[in-house]
């Protein structure tokens, strides 16, 4: 879920060709709020703004590639931490394993089964809001902590 429930979670679809976005967006539209970007540039600057909750990103893009896209995605602190999955004609393993070793989460080769993306989609989406989810829970036992420790560290002072 999103910050607000009644929000639906972003996806930001990356593709060159537009019939290649019109099909995901038909499998995605009803569950998801989507954005779209039709160059590599173009989705760094949705994903820095937006924050998507997930990309669906072609690998075969000009000037631009998938696998630069993400890289980029992967090395940026704002937008480091949310998952890719290529969705590429590019269906070899050594493709896919450059894939993966460049930060994705998954990969899905075209063409698409759509209850298989649906179910990805969905699973890797759960998968990050529940890290999210955890890490800023920690993140405010961590502050509650710090703040019983200073408390605890000036009562010390006055005794």
């Amino acid at each position: 879920m999103t910050a607000n429930s009644t929000d639906k979670n972003r996806i930001l679809i990356v593709d060159d060709e537009p019939g290649n976005i019109k099909i995901l967006s038909n499998v995605l539209a009803d569950d998801y709020a989507l954005s779209v970007a039709i160059s590599g540039a173009q989705a760094l600057e949705i994903a820095k703004v937006q924050l998507p909750d997930i990309v669906l990103l072609d690998m075969v893009m000009p000037e631009m590639d998938g696998i630069q896209v993400c890289q980029a995605l992967k090395a940026d602190e704002t937008t480091k931490d949310i998952p890719v999955i290529f969705v590429t004609s590019m269906s070899d393993t050594a493709n896919e394993e450059r894939g993966l070793d460049a930060g994705a989460v998954d990969y899905i080769s075209k063409p698409i089964s759509p209850p298989i993306v649906k179910a990805r989609v969905k699973i890797h989406i759960q998968n990050y809001l529940s890290k999210r989810f955890l890490e800023n829970l920690l993140s405010d036992q961590d502050a509650t902590l710090d703040d019983a420790k200073k408390e605890a560290e000036s009562l010390l002072v006055f005794v």
